[in-house]
């Protein structure tokens, strides 16, 4: 198993992302990928496939494909994660994307403002609500989205050509943004391109802002991109 980055801990506290090869090897990259198409190909839980003429998303995907459920043990993974959250952080969602011929999307600047959660408790400073795949999610503090921490797995090569995604360093020191203060972050920082081969990862906090731009040159993308909470 390959060393660490140095910094990137700090990568994450400061900018709010960082970028790190070598987690999964080329075996375990390609038993995803068939664990993945299997799943799809049986159309196990149509609530959580989502398609626009080709499959693009899996909502859940932690709850049917066991393959991907058990990342939350892999070594490579829980030694990105505990520096920064702590040894107790747990896998609390998954979800899994894809760029290809048949579906070439893109997604404007954002933040991953929503969680999931098994119930719905009515709480001050928790909404809204909205039910995804048949699961309660909610947008909650601040607070709470500071201490999460977001892996998202690398099953091809992502290269800026065919979808990488681009993020603007240190906008997660922010709370939610509302479209004019998104805007003017836009205008005074330089976005980033987060390239990566496959088995590599780019961690993420939740507040940083970024987008998913159409492929100009479509190839597979797929994302197994998995939560994790303090």
């Amino acid at each position: 198993m390959l060393p660490l980055p140095e910094n990137y801990t700090n990568d994450v506290d400061e900018n709010g992302f960082a970028i790190v090869e070598h987690v999964l090897t080329l075996d375990e990259v390609v038993l995803l990928r068939a664990a993945i198409e299997s799943a799809i190909m049986e159309g196990s839980d149509t609530t959580s496939v989502r398609d626009r003429g080709g499959v693009y998303a899996i909502r859940n995907v932690t709850e049917i494909v066991p393959e991907v459920r058990a990342l939350h043990r892999h070594i490579g993974i829980s030694r990105l994660v505990a520096p920064i959250l702590g040894e107790r952080a747990m896998l609390v969602r998954g979800l899994m994307f894809d760029k290809s011929p048949a579906s070439n999307w893109g997604i404007f600047w954002h933040q991953d403002l929503s969680i999931a959660v098994r119930r719905r408790e009515d709480v001050a400073s928790f909404g809204p609500w909205s039910i995804k795949a048949g699961v309660q999610h909610v947008q909650p503090p601040s607070s709470i989205l500071q201490s999460m921490l977001t892996v998202r797995l690398h099953l091809d090569d992502c290269l800026e050509s065919n979808g990488a995604l681009r993020v603007l360093p240190g906008s997660h020191r922010s709370s939610r943004l509302n479209v004019i203060e998104a805007e003017q972050l836009q205008q005074v920082t330089r976005p980033v391109t987060c390239e990566a081969k496959a088995g590599g990862t780019v961690i993420i906090r939740p507040l940083l802002l970024h987008p998913s731009h159409r492929a100009t040159e479509v190839s597979r993308r797929r994302i197994v991109h998995l939560e994790f909470a303090a």
